[in-house]
């Protein structure tokens, strides 16, 4: 076994571990959104969290989008 590619397969372990981390962190973070904001109601909430279940990555993108303005303001 060369001991580059055993080099590169801990990088690769690392890049994919922090985007893993990093993925987590953005699901985590537009979940306690649509809980904490006051403007939402409890079926568009639930419509949200229900999408982010089946579809997380486009679901997170699409309220970043939509909604990512309301973040400063619900605070």
């Amino acid at each position: 076994m060369d001991s580059t590619t055993d080099i590169w397969d801990i990088l690769w372990l690392f890049f994919w571990s922090y985007v893993f981390i990093a993925y987590l962190t953005v699901l985590f973070m537009v979940l306690a959104d649509i809980f904490r904001d006051q403007g939402l109601s409890g079926w568009g909430k639930a419509v949200w969290v229900l999408f982010l279940v089946f579809v997380p990555v486009l679901t997170a993108f699409a309220y970043l989008v939509t909604r990512g303005s309301h973040r400063d303001q619900s605070r």
